[in-house]
């Protein structure tokens, strides 16, 4: 291996899944393992970032579920009178 004075050896363990789902990467597009490194660490670190918003989303839906539930049971009174009205005055009466 070849020492360069303006990079730094670095040991990064790495997760079997990881390793066997970039495997492609590393055999037939990266001859360099520090591209496989980034590769496999962006690739991680993109999935995490989904997963994360998709259950805060979740979550906040679920939250706001119930505060949705009674804005709209306590409005469905005021929608029906509005509906009412809307008849009698397309009616004319």
């Amino acid at each position: 291996m070849r020492t360069n004075k303006n990079m730094k050896e670095i040991i990064v363990k790495i997760p079997k899944r990881m390793l066997n789902e970039n495997e492609h990467t590393v055999v037939h597009r990266e001859p360099d393992r520090g591209g496989f490194v980034y590769i496999s660490t962006k690739r991680y670190v993109t999935d995490y970032e989904s997963d994360t918003i998709r259950e805060e989303m979740i979550k906040g839906y679920v939250e706001m579920s119930q505060i949705n539930l009674t804005i709209a049971s306590e409005c469905s009174q005021v929608e029906l009178e509005a509906h009412r009205m809307v008849e009698r005055l397309v009616s004319g009466g």
